[in-house]
């Protein structure tokens, strides 16, 4: 799996590193995330956070990859988030 945020980060050692640590928890988190979106049918990043008891900066990429990946859709904004919704439950 490619880190998608490495042009933000422009190679730093520290980042590939925590990238590397977490590569393989990647597809897990994912398909969790997206399960709680679609049991909610509708979510915020904010509120599957606080559904899993996480905080947000553990999640929020996963959600940058599940779009990036066609997994979910923004369907509009709550409370200064995006609301996304499901249109691709295959992993």
């Amino acid at each position: 799996m490619k880190d998608i945020t490495a042009n933000k980060h422009g190679g730093n050692a520290q980042s590939n590193a925590a990238f590397d640590t977490v590569k393989q928890k990647l597809t897990l988190r994912q398909k969790i995330v997206l399960s709680w979106i679609a049991l909610e049918q509708q979510a915020t990043s904010k509120q599957v956070a606080e559904l899993m008891r996480v905080p947000l900066n553990t999640i929020s990429g996963r959600f940058t990859e599940l779009k990036a990946a066609g997994k979910i859709q923004q369907v509009g904004r709550r409370d200064g988030c995006a609301i996304w919704q499901v249109i691709d439950y295959t992993c």
